[in-house]
């Protein structure tokens, strides 16, 4: 059972997160707010990741389709669960469950989602890699895992149960707005960027959906999200210029070389990432300062990221150029 303090923080965070419009459109009161938290602190879900999985549409619990997936991988009953193939018309997955002698597959069609039509949205045209591997996945984790995920529908689910149903002539019926994909959509996405080139390509394709949907906000902090995974230290006035492509060359050229600093085995006080580090500073020794002092930054977080010990004070002093000596009178 949940206790009241937990009720009341949910309640106010559901106030405040929807004032600040971090849901999506079908997310209209602050009490349907508070459902999504809810339904999300039931699933070990943070309220951020919450606010950008859940939806409720027409009474029905509506999780995102890479949330459903990460609800089963972490699940113990999954031994594993893995995107076998994907393709613009096709997406199979694999997953075997403990205790099942085998492993069980899916696999998801163009043909099928042209037969549920749900391939009419300007998202399922733009992205059809995506919006298959996303109703794959979803369908197998249910299939399998029902304790686990059972009674959670994905956007595209919920958007093909609202048009089977009849309309209702009795009364006016209350026009619900098209969950939208695009959230979703960009995760799967983000999942192939690997440099700052990547991510501003595909922010650039992806934004108007997010705009469209009012979760361009949402789809940032992704972003962000996803360079930090891949060792970027930016600060959110960088990650944005990165996103508009108004980030400095050099600077852009030296964060990615940064980004891919690694500590070997045998770099036990940390020389070499300190001496990968400046070669890389040295290399936009002509930028803009603006642009090196970023990067003399970025080099200090990446480093201290891989457990430098006194990283700045070593970066400066590697940088620093040694006086030359003194001549004999």
């Amino acid at each position: 059972m949940i206790d009241t303090t937990t009720i009341e923080m949910l309640s106010g965070l559901a106030e405040r997160l929807h004032k600040a419009g971090v849901f999506g459109s079908e997310v209209t009161s602050a009490d349907k707010a508070f459902a999504v938290l809810l339904k999300g602190h039931e699933l070990g879900f943070t309220p951020m990741a919450a606010a950008g999985s859940i939806s409720i549409i027409k009474g029905k619990v509506s999780l995102s389709a890479d949330a459903t997936v990460a609800l089963c991988k972490r699940s113990p009953a999954c031994l594993y669960l893995r995107l076998v193939k994907s393709a613009e018309d096709v997406a199979t997955y694999e997953t075997q469950r403990h205790g099942d002698p085998s492993p069980t597959s899916l696999t998801y069609t163009i043909a099928m989602a042209q037969r549920a039509g749900l391939t009419g949205s300007q998202t399922w045209r733009a992205h059809p890699e995506a919006m298959l591997r996303a109703r794959c996945g979803a369908a197998l984790a249910r299939a399998v895992y029902p304790d686990v995920c059972g009674g959670l529908y994905d956007p595209d689910e919920v958007a093909e149960i609202a048009r089977a149903e009849p309309a209702r002539v009795a009364e006016p019926a209350r026009v619900e707005e098209a969950p939208d994909t695009s959230l979703y959509a960009w995760r799967a996405t983000l999942a192939d960027v690997a440099s700052l080139r990547d991510m501003h390509a595909a922010w650039a394709l992806a934004a108007p959906s997010l705009h469209a949907a009012g979760r361009a906000d949402h789809g940032r902090t992704l972003a962000s999200e996803r360079l930090a995974a891949l060792g970027y230290a930016l600060t959110i006035a960088e990650v944005q210029s990165v996103l508009s492509g108004a980030i400095d060359p050099p600077l852009a050229t030296a964060l990615d070389a940064l980004s891919e600093i690694t500590r070997h085995a045998d770099d036990e006080d940390g020389d070499g990432v300190v001496a990968d580090a400046v070669r890389v500073l040295r290399s936009i020794a002509t930028a803009a300062v603006h642009s090196k002092v970023a990067a003399f930054r970025a080099a200090i977080k990446r480093a201290s990221a891989l457990g430098v010990p006194d990283a700045k004070a070593r970066l400066t002093a590697a940088l620093t150029p040694t006086p030359a000596p003194a001549a004999e009178a």
